[in-house]
């Protein structure tokens, strides 16, 4: 009955487009051109095509949203006025085509098919719809049937929102129109005439939810993956009253990366700077499942801790279990980060040089920044620096090193530490400690630096390690 509705709606579709008036052409002459621009190697000689291209077609979203990519690529702090500007253009595009009356848009197969944290982009969206923060139009994702989604068990519960096209011929039929209505989500969400950034976006979206009351969870696990879960679970030989905790640290193996070769050590970290923090989770009664794939650092033996990136029982089915049912997570800026907050599971996020990702935070989280120092005299940048563009967007080490900066490792105390606190805050024996002056000042911080990714107004919600922040008080200014 599905495959008949969507046929049908599609039928539709194409006789409103015929009745419009409007043709496509698989390689119109702006889609050439800005092919040839993605073959610019040198950024900023791209970056100064890509505006003469804006110049020639200052009407077309696709001009404005390539000079979005441009300016993200550089960590140009104008990529925030930008984005906006975009989504101005394409809501006049949308009137003046006449596309807009489909009431349709597409998702990129590719946030369902690469990297695990693509997802955190549709989660958003989902939620946006949810909170009625921007028109709700129906949902297509064109996914043949020979392309597996990254994590099959994940996206079981992302596809009942979406519809979902396997089958070629349709793909075909709807290829052209895919190409002007896909979504910007791999950069932004756009909503009601802006379009924040995914951490602005998260933040919003997260304040809305606290207004409207709304659970904190996207999804709940189910009933059968659950049973399942736990059946596996007993194989280990954990108790069935057994609480656990997922670890997950970023390392250069996934994707072909080596130490050498990485662009991004920033958003690496040692693993076995953790062993304390694991210990501190052991000694509590709690079990740690360090997560993660076979070309990471292995583990030593420690009671009570498994190093499942490196067991048999590793699958995705049991990323997606063990993520949506521990008690939180530690873990870096990597895609498996998210996995937990689709389920309303609290996170400690350490080691996290890209200060912005500090907005995408709710209030059960922990954050551990990496603060970053100037090599010359070892200075560190006080927290409003810290946390505004363009230091904050930063996506290469390259760029921080060019700045004349240099990150700094948590350090397996303040790992420590941070469980610790995060242990206390999940006991449901204990009340939540109300923000003390320090925390209050931080997040102040916070909000007035979230002023400058695009003047959206922008709340402070996780706090910053207890002992971390009072270490680091003089940088409060």
């Amino acid at each position: 009955m599905l495959k008949k509705y969507i046929r049908e709606f599609i039928s539709q579709v194409i006789r409103k487009l015929h009745n419009f008036g409007i043709s496509f052409r698989r390689a119109q002459n702006i889609d050439v051109q800005i092919g040839r621009l993605k073959s610019i190697k040198d950024l900023n000689v791209r970056l100064r095509s890509t505006e003469k291209l804006v110049n020639e077609y200052p009407k077309h979203p696709k001009a404005h949203l390539e000079l979005v990519h441009c300016l993200h690529y550089l960590s140009d702090s104008r990529v925030f006025e930008q984005m906006n500007k975009y989504t101005v253009i394409l809501e006049d595009w949308l009137v003046d085509t006449r596309l807009g009356e489909l009431n349709i848009e597409f998702i990129w197969p590719g946030m369902v098919t690469g990297s695990f944290g693509n997802l955190y982009a549709v989660d958003s969206l989902l939620r946006a719809n949810k909170y009625h923060l921007r028109p709700v139009k129906k949902l297509f994702l064109l996914l043949p049937e020979d392309t597996k989604p990254r994590n099959s068990t994940l996206f079981s519960y992302f596809e009942p929102y979406i519809n979902v096209i396997r089958d070629k011929e349709t793909i075909q039929a709807m290829r052209d129109l895919e190409l002007s209505l896909t979504l910007p989500l791999g950069i932004g969400l756009p909503m009601n005439n802006i379009c924040p950034s995914l951490d602005i976006s998260a933040n919003m979206l997260e304040v809305e939810r606290i207004k409207l009351g709304m659970e904190d969870s996207l999804f709940y696990l189910d009933e059968r993956h659950r049973d399942r879960g736990r059946k596996e679970l007993k194989t280990l030989g954990l108790p069935d009253d057994a609480w656990y905790v997922t670890l997950h640290v970023r390392e250069s193996g996934y994707r072909g990366e080596t130490k050498e070769n990485t662009t991004e050590n920033f958003r690496n970290a040692n693993p076995l700077d953790y062993l304390q923090a694991c210990e501190a989770v052991t000694k509590a009664g709690g079990w740690v499942f360090r997560m993660g794939d076979p070309s990471m650092t292995p583990l030593p033996k420690m009671p009570q801790v498994f190093d499942y990136a490196h067991m048999e029982m590793r699958s995705e089915f049991m990323d997606v279990f063990l993520g949506a049912t521990c008690r939180f997570l530690i873990g870096t800026a990597s895609g498996f980060l998210d996995l937990p907050r689709y389920f309303g599971v609290p996170r400690i996020i350490t080691n996290c040089t890209r200060s912005v990702d500090y907005f995408g935070m709710v209030e059960k989280d922990l954050y551990l920044p990496r603060l970053l120092q100037h090599q010359k005299n070892f200075e560190y940048l006080s927290f409003e620096e810290y946390m505004s563009p363009p230091v904050s967007i930063f996506v290469t080490d390259k760029q921080i090193f060019k700045e004349g900066l240099q990150w700094v490792e948590n350090s397996p105390k303040e790992l420590e530490e941070v469980t610790i606190q995060m242990l206390e805050r999940t006991n449901n024996n204990v009340p939540l400690k109300s923000d003390d002056d320090l925390q209050q000042r931080f997040k102040a911080i916070a909000e007035k630096c979230g002023q400058k990714y695009g003047g959206h107004s922008i709340k402070g919600l996780a706090p910053v390690c207890h002992e971390f922040l009072h270490k680091h008080v003089n940088l409060l200014g």
